[in-house]
């Protein structure tokens, strides 16, 4: 039991080391990487959820990816998406590194726009997690309609957005995301197509289950 406990302190030890490093190298080259409860969300959600088939649009250098992988099934596929092939290329390898166990065909990565990459994908998601240009919320959300199984979940981070889309006035950089954002919430509460819920962790998450039938 000791021996069990140990391996378990140590696999934590380790774990917090990783995260800690790539998240220092994030920070330190402006890279936007998720909030460590999000993670946490997203871990637990893939835990209880056992999805078969996950996206993630705006997979960065893959901090948020290490938490949707880590108990990905060996019978479940996941798929990321960035537009920036540097910041994709130190994804692939953190995954492949931290992961050296997980079948290499199950985890795929694509880099480039997001909306021209999804239609071309065969297979459906039961799971999506958006966090890419905040902009384009919308456009991701619509381009899924063909690719979701019924019943999926989809997650949408900086729903909040530091609490800018409550102010009636912001800066005019932010204007196109905050825009979109509200697009995306107003697009997910009005469709009879999605049941949402929003969760105030991190900098707020839009949990929205797609309904077909």
């Amino acid at each position: 039991m000791l021996v069990n406990e140990i391996k378990l302190a140590l696999a934590v030890k380790n774990e917090k080391e990783l995260l800690a490093k790539l998240r220092v190298e994030a920070t330190s080259k402006k890279i936007p990487i998720i909030d460590d409860e999000i993670g946490a969300a997203l871990e637990l959600i893939c835990f209880i959820k056992k999805p078969k088939n996950i996206l993630e649009i705006g997979c960065g250098t893959g901090y948020s990816s290490y938490f949707i992988i880590k108990n990905l099934g060996n019978d479940s596929n996941y798929t990321g998406i960035d537009l920036n092939k540097e910041r994709l290329a130190i994804a692939q390898e953190f995954i492949k590194s931290s992961f050296p166990e997980k079948s290499s065909g199950k985890i795929q990565f694509y880099a480039g726009n997001a909306l021209k990459i999804i239609p071309a994908l065969n297979q459906k998601f039961d799971m999506v997690f958006i966090d890419a240009a905040k902009h384009e919320y919308p456009q991701y959300i619509k381009s899924l309609f063909d690719r979701l199984e019924n019943n999926a979940l989809v997650i949408a981070d900086n729903i909040f957005y530091d609490g800018k889309i409550f102010m009636e006035n912001t800066s005019k950089h932010d204007t196109n995301s905050i825009k979109g954002i509200k697009e995306y919430i107003d697009f997910i509460t009005s469709s009879s197509y999605f049941q949402s819920h929003f969760l105030d962790i991190g900098d707020g998450i839009a949990v929205s289950f797609y309904l077909k039938y």
